[in-house]
């Protein structure tokens, strides 16, 4: 079974993705002080986000199937190259330690991996939006 379906690249829709990645990383930010835990989870949101609207870019999403999420690292390790590697194994240490802060009883987000969380996701958009640019520099008022 294919884990992608053919979508039609929309500069304007993946300018959304890009701007709904901005806000969950601001929201992240203003909520380190309160709960680090739901801090990490929305930067991790954050990175998500943003990988959708990379993946639009080349024209395609992540069908809703069990492991999505996982797919969508997937291509981004792929599209965004060896240049990235840490960000991407970064993002992958993300999504598990989400999964089990959600999942299981041992799932602890310290303020120290929050923090950690907040400056990958940081990096990590930043490379996402200029690799999108590359596509269409019309992007640049991002």
């Amino acid at each position: 079974m294919r884990r992608l379906k053919s979508q039609y690249v929309d500069f304007s829709r993946i300018s959304l993705y890009l701007s709904a990645a901005d806000n969950k990383l601001s929201t992240a930010k203003k909520m380190l002080a309160i709960d680090e835990e739901a801090s990490y989870q929305m930067a991790y949101e954050a990175m998500l986000k943003a990988s959708l609207g990379f993946m639009l870019s080349f024209g395609v999403r992540p069908r809703s199937l069990p492991g999505h999420h996982m797919t969508i690292i997937e291509f981004a390790e792929k599209y965004l190259g060896t240049e990235f590697k840490s960000l991407i194994t970064m993002f992958n240490r993300m999504r598990r330690k989400r999964h089990q802060a959600i999942y299981e009883v041992t799932g602890f987000v310290s303020a120290t991996e929050a923090e950690r969380a907040l400056v990958t996701a940081e990096r990590y958009l930043s490379a996402i939006r200029h690799e999108i640019r590359k596509k269409n520099p019309q992007l640049q008022l991002l």
